[in-house]
């Protein structure tokens, strides 16, 4: 299953990067690259069989305290 991963997220990777890459959009690039690593990571650790934790909790706890509740 991951071989199969890996080679969608590169035939995906080389459709939506190349013209990025050809038209000089560095910043859309960055961008792109960093969401789309992540992304690849999180697929690949659940094909693995990985246990992913939850980012609901933290993310709730940073709303609270930013909103003082």
């Amino acid at each position: 299953m991951y071989i199969l991963i890996i080679l969608a997220y590169l035939v995906i990777g080389i459709i939506e990067m190349v013209p990025l890459y050809k038209k000089n959009r560095k910043k859309e690039l960055t961008v792109y690259t960093i969401f789309f690593l992540t992304a690849f990571i999180i697929s690949l650790l659940l094909s693995l069989g990985v246990k992913i934790p939850s980012p609901a909790k933290p993310i709730e706890d940073v709303i609270n305290r930013i909103l003082g509740r």
